[in-house]
């Protein structure tokens, strides 16, 4: 996983434990793609101010990361589904038919949980 994809989803599970301000110029830079002086200008603060609120920002986040654990749980979580969703789709053809509709019910419940975003 990259950086950015690591750090977007840290801002989805721990973001509101940022200030206002850090939330702010987080999405901005890094949801919106603005640049440091784009948002330095909106902010009326220096790049050099957007890149010290970015870094404190970033480091809160992995902060509670290592504490909490919440998104290494959540890509676990995800990777345990997609085992379970290749085993099934492994063992499909031997079933009996009068299986296959119990195992479709099974199958389709676990992808929703992948869909829903809930892992």
């Amino acid at each position: 996983m990259d950086n950015i994809t690591k750090l977007n989803l840290l801002f989805d599970y721990y973001g509101d434990f940022l200030t206002k301000k850090q939330k702010n110029i987080f999405e901005q830079y890094y949801l919106n793609d603005l640049s440091l002086g784009e948002i330095a200008e909106n902010a009326g603060i220096t790049r050099q101010g957007v890149h010290d609120v970015l870094r404190r920002s970033q480091e809160t986040l992995v902060n509670f990361e290592e504490k909490l654990g919440m998104v290494k749980k959540h890509i676990q979580q995800r990777k345990e589904i997609e085992e379970i969703l290749t085993l099934l789709k492994e063992i499909e053809p031997g079933l009996e038919l009068s299986y296959k509709e119990k195992y479709r019910d099974v199958y389709n419940r676990v992808s929703s949980l992948l869909k829903e975003g809930g892992v």
